[in-house]
């Protein structure tokens, strides 16, 4: 841990991006707040100039690294907990490696965190001085290469066979939802510009917890509309399950149709209560009792690609449990599991037959104070090279038809797909 003082200095307000193009260093971090609504948004998060990398097939580094006794950027660290940590945990099934392989978990912290107040329109460099900052000219005018040889972990078909076994095994009462997910891989015809790629993302699909990780070689570029878990100094822990899904129309009377249907779905409502009830649950395990509760159940959030139902549910972390545990206690993500968690997880693992990498985990940062702030990773493209992946799922119950699954599915990559210029019809 460093020992030198974060110090504080106001400097001309720029947007994210200006700053991002810029920069030029083999590590770095941008946490970009792409939509404010009243529970985030506000601020936007840079990190640069790299101290440490940790990589790890586990929690038990990064809790030796946390601190609660510092300032926010004192002490911070930034990256991604992937789904893979869950084998950690729980004696789960071990996943086969994927296309793109990344290791269950990489933290990083930097020497110069910009914070970013829209709001305020103010601009905050924490800086320990230990670092300076690289930075290249800015890019003219990017594309986005061509995109060849696109395929995936398994086809149209097989994952509508997979899906209806999910629902029998539902039927046979083994569990009660399971988030199945297809996995797509490709190339581009050359290595394309990044963080091109990443401004496009958030033009195409904007949201609240959108990020861009570059980590050597590898890149994340991240444009989820979901809160996986909020931890103030204070120990107050917010979490925000997605579940349920419609598309956006093509006119303001089809949108207005689709966003009534989704409200009133019995089958979404069901799904949503399924994930809020496991994360109470969880919760439950790290919180004091009787402090949690659901503070809203199924709001309707719209997006540019999509409409979302989602719930939020708060809870006090025991004094005596720290921030790194409270993650535990709730990792992976439920609405990226399906319930009971273990069978939903096993399950899965058995059906899609490959690792899902950092999608499903979280993405975000711990702060010196004790504080975190975590995405769920999914609209979330992993890209190395000329090579990328992504991956999409959905939350399979009782009532629901595979068909209207996998058109969920498309709902949900549009955003991506939309970016690269691919077809839709790629996921059919």
């Amino acid at each position: 841990m460093s020992t030198l003082q974060y110090i504080p200095k106001i400097i001309e307000w720029c947007h994210p991006f200006e700053l991002a193009r810029k920069m030029d260093e083999k590590c770095w971090v941008l946490l970009y707040s792409g939509v404010r609504n009243n529970y985030s948004g506000r601020y936007s998060i840079l990190a640069c100039g790299i101290k440490e990398q940790l990589k790890s097939a586990s929690f038990t580094e990064l809790a030796k690294q946390l601190s609660s006794d510092k300032h926010q950027f004192e002490n911070a660290w930034f990256g991604y907990l992937g789904y893979g940590l869950k084998n950690s945990l729980e004696n789960l099934k071990q996943d086969e490696a994927g296309w793109l392989d990344m290791p269950d978990l990489c933290m990083m912290s930097f020497s110069n965190i910009y914070q970013f107040d829209h709001d305020n329109k103010t601009l905050v460099l924490w800086s320990n001085g230990r670092h300076g900052i690289q930075i290249k000219p800015f890019p003219q005018n990017p594309i986005i290469p061509t995109v060849i040889n696109i395929h995936s972990n398994m086809a149209r078909e097989e994952y509508l066979e997979k899906a209806q076994h999910v629902i029998n095994k539902i039927h046979a009462g083994d569990l009660y939802q399971a988030n199945l997910t297809r996995k797509f891989y490709g190339e581009f015809a050359q290595n394309p510009d990044y963080f091109h790629i990443f401004s496009k993302l958030c033009e195409v699909s904007p949201a609240p917890y959108s990020a861009f990780i570059r980590m050597d070689d590898s890149y994340i570029i991240s444009s989820s509309p979901e809160l996986f878990l909020n931890i103030d100094p204070a120990g107050n822990i917010i979490t925000r399950p997605i579940k349920g899904t419609a598309p956006r129309g093509e006119n303001k009377k089809s949108d207005d149709e689709l966003r009534r249907q989704l409200i009133t779905s019995e089958k979404d409502r069901a799904e949503n209560l399924m994930i809020v009830d496991l994360m109470r649950n969880d919760l439950t395990r790290c919180c004091v009792a009787g402090s949690v509760k659901t503070d809203s159940l199924f709001d309707v959030t719209t997006h540019a690609t999509i409409h979302h139902l989602s719930s939020t549910v708060s809870g006090k972390k025991h004094a005596e449990c720290s921030t790194i545990e409270a993650v535990k206690a709730i990792f992976p993500p439920g609405s990226m599991t399906g319930a009971p968690k273990i069978s939903a997880m096993n399950l899965c693992s058995d059906l899609e037959k490959i690792k899902r990498g950092v999608y499903a985990g979280a993405i975000g940062w711990f702060g010196g104070d004790g504080s975190c702030d975590l995405s769920v990773v999914i609209r979330t493209l992993l890209i190395k090279g000329n090579k990328f992946e992504f991956q999409v799922g959905g939350g399979i119950v009782s009532d629901s038809t595979p068909q209207k699954e996998l058109d969920e599915l498309i709902s949900k990559a549009k955003g991506i797909l939309l970016t690269l210029g691919i077809p839709t019809d790629i996921l059919n």
